[in-house]
């Protein structure tokens, strides 16, 4: 007798080959493994804490000087902060980008913006550091082609990063991990 699972789905395809269903099953349905709980970016000690030479002294700028390599979806994220003091959360880099330059985001609604490119692709705007956290004005997920008004980034007690939105009454819970130092 032979079982199929209704939710399987082939890890090996990229979201531009799974269907929207597809990449919402296959998000929910990876294993993850990380606390959830926030800790003040104050109380945490990151890499570039322990350099001399460190230009991000303010816990603000904890995310600064990173590159972020997501556990569920495997795509690297970076944070630059503006003459605004704001934050933006930028795709430096993911599978469909290593698979084809001309990577789009193709499932975007907005038919104007559909042809962008995911490399370099802006999906967190408005980032302010708040009590310990950094609350964004927006995320925006091109896998799913889907914006939420309101989401959070915040450190756990391991030193990762979490991202948390929420659309629809469903709230998605991402962890990033350090991967590499751009100094």
């Amino acid at each position: 007798m032979c079982s199929v699972s209704l939710f399987s789905q082939n890890p090996e395809k990229t979201h531009t080959e799974r269907s929207f269903l597809g990449n919402v099953i296959h998000f929910f349905t990876q294993p993850v493994d990380y606390c959830r709980k926030p800790v003040h970016a104050e109380q945490i000690v990151l890499p570039l804490d322990l350099m001399e030479n460190n230009v991000c002294t303010h816990p603000e700028d904890k995310l600064l000087g990173y590159i972020w390599e997501s556990q569920r979806e495997p795509g690297w994220t970076v944070f630059e902060k503006q003459e605004d003091g704001t934050f933006i959360a930028k795709i430096l880099r993911s599978p469909a980008t290593d698979a084809h330059t001309g990577a789009v985001d193709f499932r975007n609604p907005n038919k104007k913006l559909k042809n962008r490119p995911l490399l370099g692709l802006i999906y967190g705007e408005g980032l302010r550091y708040e009590d310990g956290m950094w609350k964004a004005e927006s995320l925006y997920h091109p896998n799913f082609g889907l914006s939420v008004n309101k989401g959070l980034f915040f450190l756990n007690k391991d030193g990762e990063l979490i991202a948390r939105g929420s659309k629809w009454g469903i709230t998605s819970t991402e962890c990033y991990k350090i991967v590499s130092t751009l100094q």
